[in-house]
């Protein structure tokens, strides 16, 4: 299995998580939370395997991970981030599908459809808020990096 590099944002996710279970706050977890903190991480191993990766990770045999050696074990699970260059490729994909003309924007309504194919529970005021802060110069278009911003929050 290969370990993944941990963005900072992966890292607050397993800080929260390891948290969670330090319920003394001893800066370490008992071993027997590992396979619930990795079914939560999405992943379900077999008593044996499960085993096998806390003997690996409790390298002083105590019954207790601390935090380094929590993250060692989880980043072996962690899905790696997707790569900017890649999310950027796609979202420009995404854009030109919209920006039929290639004109470099598309209209804040063509923005607003984008916005409620992604997620139709997100109120009509809350479409209006967004696009009203990206379209600060009041153009009524979103330009590709408007776009980027919004998708990304970069």
């Amino acid at each position: 299995m290969e370990k993944t590099e941990l963005s900072k944002d992966q890292l607050k996710v397993l800080k929260a998580s390891f948290d969670a279970f330090d319920k003394d706050k001893t800066g370490s977890i008992p071993t027997d939370v590992v396979g619930t903190i990795l079914e939560l991480l999405g992943h379900t191993l077999s008593e044996e395997e499960l085993e096998d990766v806390i003997d690996e990770y409790d390298e002083d045999e105590s019954g207790q991970l601390e935090f380094n050696e929590f993250v060692q074990l989880a980043s072996n699970y962690v899905e790696p981030e997707e790569d900017y260059d890649a999310l950027r490729k796609e979202l420009r994909e995404v854009f030109m599908m919209y920006d039929k003309e290639a004109k470099g924007f598309i209209p804040v309504d063509s923005f607003k459809q984008i916005l409620r194919e992604l997620d139709g529970a997100v109120p009509e005021e809350e479409l209006d808020d967004i696009v009203d802060e990206i379209d600060a110069d009041g153009s009524g278009t979103v330009d590709f990096e408007e776009f980027m911003e919004v998708m990304t929050g970069f």
